[in-house]
């Protein structure tokens, strides 16, 4: 019962995820061509995978090496450049604060 609760936990922040990432890059112009859901829930999960990893391995600097990784996995996945990277970054990080001060995360 428990490995069901767990996994319907990561399916949701999962899904959630996927959601604030698929708004960031259709507020991000001039990337109307690449939007796809599927990019979105492929950045989540990439990042999940990279944040968990860095976090196992416990080196100094691990999260901002695990920055760098997510901003590598956003620039290959959405076809844009660093400083777009780090735009769709902020975006996301933002909207995130936005979706758990309106309490929407909790709900889904």
């Amino acid at each position: 019962m428990m490995l069901i609760a767990s996994l319907l936990e990561f399916l949701t922040r999962w899904l959630a995820s996927a959601i604030v990432i698929f708004v960031a890059i259709c507020l991000y112009p001039g990337r109307e061509k690449r939007v796809s859901f599927s990019g979105a829930l492929l950045a989540a999960l990439l990042g999940s995978i990279v944040y968990t990893f860095f976090y196992m391995i416990r080196l100094p600097l691990a999260s901002l090496l695990a920055l760098f990784v997510w901003l590598f996995v956003i620039k290959e996945i959405f076809d844009v450049g660093w400083i777009g990277a780090g735009v769709i970054a902020a975006l996301i990080y933002l909207l995130s604060i936005l979706v758990s001060l309106l309490g929407i995360s909790t709900l889904l």
